[in-house]
């Protein structure tokens, strides 16, 4: 399932191809956890020839990639450009901070339409085998690692937007994992949070076994809302 999401980020940018698209299609990428710290991009030429731009176009990103501290690259043999791991929890929290509460609120309504979408139509359109992958993104609750937790979340709504087979929608849920998704990860290091979550997140994977949409839409519905109780409630204990 993650190989379409990161077919969605390498396909061509077409008319779109100014450096500034292929910057934030791949720092949105790595934001979000598609593009994984310490792995390998495509070497300059690769990246023009896979998104359809002009190889300076692909240099012109990758320097601005760099300069934002998102991407680092080495000389010499085994050299090139690496994902350097995005912001830390800290960073997040004070991001959060940053936030009013209509903004908050905002931000949670459209990731909550564009996440609750995809479930529904990729119940409606996912294969059986398919959906047999997601179950390897299931967390055991006696898992404490909240890292973990919180790259396999990410993972699994990643996964259902590939399902989706539009490459458009999985760049949409990429971006909104980018800006957002985030910030609804902050409670996963409550273990009653992470047991709520495991519990969704099979409800969803058995909605979309069955093909079932209602339940597919109405499980990421409950979960995008129980998040967002949650943040809010830390939201306003970090503004006071």
């Amino acid at each position: 399932m993650t190989s379409r999401a990161r077919a969605a980020i390498f396909a061509p940018i077409g008319d779109e191809g100014r450096a500034a698209r292929v910057e934030n299609r791949l720092a949105e990428a790595i934001r979000s956890g598609v593009l994984a710290h310490g792995e390998r991009l495509p070497s300059e030429p690769e990246l023009a020839q896979m998104l359809g731009v002009a190889t300076v176009t692909a240099r012109e990103a990758l320097v601005a990639l760099r300069a934002k501290g998102l991407v680092v690259t080495t000389r010499g043999r085994g050299g090139g450009s690496f994902v350097r791991a995005p912001k830390s929890v800290d960073l997040v929290e004070e991001r959060l901070a940053a936030m009013s509460r209509i903004e908050l609120r905002d931000r949670a309504t459209v990731y909550l339409v564009v996440l609750t979408g995809c479930a529904e139509i990729a119940a409606e359109r996912t294969d059986p085998d398919e959906v047999e992958d997601l179950r390897d993104l299931l967390i055991p609750l006696n898992v404490s690692d909240v890292a973990r937790w919180r790259s396999a979340d990410s993972e699994l709504y990643l996964s259902v937007a590939a399902l989706t087979q539009s490459a458009r929608m999985t760049r949409e849920v990429v971006r909104q994992e980018a800006d957002f998704g985030a910030l609804l990860r902050i409670p996963l290091d409550e273990p009653g949070f992470r047991e709520a979550t495991a519990t969704r997140h099979q409800e969803l994977v058995e909605a979309l076994a069955a093909g079932d949409a209602v339940r597919a839409r109405e499980s990421v519905r409950e979960h995008v809302a129980h998040s967002l109780e949650r943040l809010a409630e830390i939201h306003e204990a970090v503004r006071r």
